[in-house]
């Protein structure tokens, strides 16, 4: 189970990275979070057994495999530090990230040249089996530890600032949390250089694992709060489609772009909602005037009869008015000065607004205005 967990956690960081691909290379603001997140994705792969079986095969030995493998993974560290550093606008440090990075590239291939004829750089779990020197693991280790922990404390750092929006302001933290077990992870790799106690061996899998999945989570939560904003703004729009259409067929001169239906649907949802909003609350204003106080004197005994909690009361008597004032329209009767305030209140914002408005279409479909429909149809009206 626990050897299960890297795996997905890598393939949920690809995942991430593949459907964040659109958006992370069109938004300069989020493009180098997203090729920090490839680059972690693909440095983690490269030591799946998988992947370095297929790299056995393609390179000329094991050995050169492994530095190779060592090297991009320093180029690797000092990318993401790069990244993260550019996405916290701290782009002075990137002389001292690639600098520091290729001198412990350089000094990596020399301890590995001057080393003892070796098959492997992997650290040597008994002294008599050639490798590269302890120090080739400290010099290595302790670049990636630095790296790590400065990518984590920048993203919770940078998390911190009141300029951001939330939703990336928490998908920073998971994003720097999941860093920082990787921080985690070279510490338990440097016990393990220091010991060589097989007890380290069964924490490296698991914790690679959930660092891919706090990372992939930091990366996935705003796209998926954009996504369940998409999903609120169409369930909107559809709350509204029934209220909408009777009350443009009344008053279609609100209707802000009639046009051809294809092309109004390639329209941002967010738009057609903020359209449909406004040409609601049109429509109400040219539909108030032909109401009656009388009217709406009845509809108010009409509402309270029918006993509707009170928070939703404001709503059905809008609902019950406008009902009134559509049948009244179509019956070709002349508009009149109206002095009642019948529009609703003033909403603070976009939000409320659309809430008030929802409320009313839910009224609009309600069994009291349906009754308060075929109460204006009967035989004394």
């Amino acid at each position: 189970m626990l050897t299960g967990l890297e795996g997905t956690g890598i393939i949920t960081l690809w995942a991430v990275a593949v459907v964040r691909a659109p958006q992370g290379v069109r938004s300069r603001e989020q493009r180098p979070l997203w090729f920090a997140i490839v680059m972690i994705a693909l440095a983690m792969s490269m030591h799946l057994d998988p992947v370095t079986t297929v790299l056995a095969h393609v390179g000329p030995s094991a050995h050169w495999i492994d530095l190779t493998t060592h090297l991009f993974s320093i180029v690797d560290g000092a990318a993401v530090l790069w990244f993260i550093l550019q996405a916290a606008r701290l782009q002075q440090h990137t002389v001292l990230v690639f600098g520091a990075a290729i001198a412990v590239m350089v000094a990596l291939v020399l301890l590995d040249v001057g080393a003892t004829p070796h098959n492997r750089n992997q650290i040597a779990s008994s002294p008599d089996i050639p490798s590269v020197p302890d120090s080739y693991w400290w010099i290595f280790f302790a670049f990636h530890l630095t790296a790590d922990t400065t990518c984590g404390l920048v993203c919770w750092r940078h998390s911190r600032r009141g300029s951001i929006p939330q939703s990336l302001r928490y998908g920073l933290r998971l994003f720097g949390t999941g860093i920082l077990l990787a921080t985690l992870l070279w510490v338990l790799k440097l016990g393990y250089l220091g010991t060589r106690s097989t007890l380290f061996d069964p924490l490296f899998s698991p914790i690679t694992g959930a660092e891919a999945l706090f990372i992939a989570a930091g990366a996935a939560l705003p796209f998926l709060i954009q996504i369940r904003a998409l999903l609120r703004y169409r369930r909107s729009h559809r709350g509204l489609a029934l209220l909408w259409r009777d009350l443009a067929a009344a008053a279609p001169d609100v209707v802000l772009s009639p046009g051809n239906p294809l092309r109004a649907a390639a329209v941002p949802i967010q738009l057609r909602l903020y359209r449909r909003v406004i040409e609601i609350r049109d429509a109400m204003i040219v539909l108030r005037s032909y109401v009656a106080e009388t009217t709406v004197d009845q509809v108010r005994r009409h509402v309270t009869a029918h006993a509707v909690p009170e928070n939703q009361v404001d709503a059905h008597i809008t609902a019950c008015w406008l009902t009134a004032a559509l049948r009244s329209r179509r019956m070709g009767q002349t508009p009149k000065a109206q002095s009642l305030k019948l529009t609703g209140g003033g909403a603070h914002d976009l939000t409320e607004e659309i809430s008030y408005l929802l409320r009313i279409a839910a009224a609009y479909r309600s069994s009291v205005v349906h009754d308060y429909r075929a109460l204006q149809s009967g035989p004394n009206h």
